[in-house]
């Protein structure tokens, strides 16, 4: 298990993938480094350059570009500056700090995104539609539902042969879906089922991509096992 400081000030997107390695059991790190790390991130709010008044990446985080918990890579860097500042909302929020004036303040862009389109469930490409999706997920909006709903919908209208989705990317995207708790992600996550199966046979890894892959996949067949 590791055990670095969770805090890296010269990247939100590896302080951010370090929180949730706690979160999930893969860290361990002591309650003032957490909160070290949360007041860090907050802190990032509305920065100039954020999207939207969400949380601001550092400049290492776009220069190297970013990329998933579970490994694909993000799109461009402003691509890169949403997806991160949905992610830096979502750790708030499921860290705990969902009343604290940051996430107030974000929380009006996230509706921003929704009166731009995202209440269609659907927000600039896959990729930042999946991160959109994942945050709405967690946060307690009275679009939620509608949203979601209408999200996973138009996943469903993408769907492969393979268990795969046309241009939403895979791990990332069971992640997401793992997180909703609705009857339509369930029915997504069913579609992906004997991929699923097949993938966790040989993604055997220790890495932190593997790790979050494996978590996507076993939450995905314990769905189908769920309904068998």
């Amino acid at each position: 298990m590791e055990t670095q400081r969770v805090l890296v000030p010269e990247s939100l997107q590896e302080t951010l993938w370090r929180l949730e390695e706690v979160r999930q059991g893969f860290r361990s790190s002591p309650a003032a480094q957490v909160q070290e790390a949360l007041e860090w991130v907050l802190a990032r709010q509305g920065l100039p350059g954020s999207y939207r008044g969400l949380f601001l990446p550092t400049p290492r985080d776009l220069a190297q570009g970013a990329r998933f918990l579970t490994g694909e890579r993000m799109p461009s860097m402003g691509g890169a500056r949403h997806v991160l500042g949905e992610e830096a909302l979502r750790t708030a929020i499921v860290w705990n700090q969902g009343t604290t004036p940051a996430v107030t303040r974000a929380l009006s862009g996230l509706k921003e995104i929704l009166d731009r389109g995202g209440k269609d469930g659907f927000y600039c490409c896959y990729s930042c539609t999946t991160a959109f999706l994942r945050t709405m997920a967690a946060v307690k909006l009275k679009e939620r539902e509608v949203v979601l709903d209408r999200g996973v919908a138009r996943m469903e209208t993408k769907r492969k042969p393979d268990g795969r989705w046309g241009g939403y990317p895979f791990y990332y995207t069971l992640l997401t879906l793992s997180e909703m708790d609705t009857r339509p992600a369930r029915n997504e996550l069913r579609h992906a089922g004997g991929l699923a199966e097949r993938l966790l046979k040989r993604t055997h890894g220790d890495d932190r991509t593997s790790r979050f892959r494996r978590l996507a996949l076993e939450r995905t067949l314990k769905v189908v096992q769920a309904s068998s």
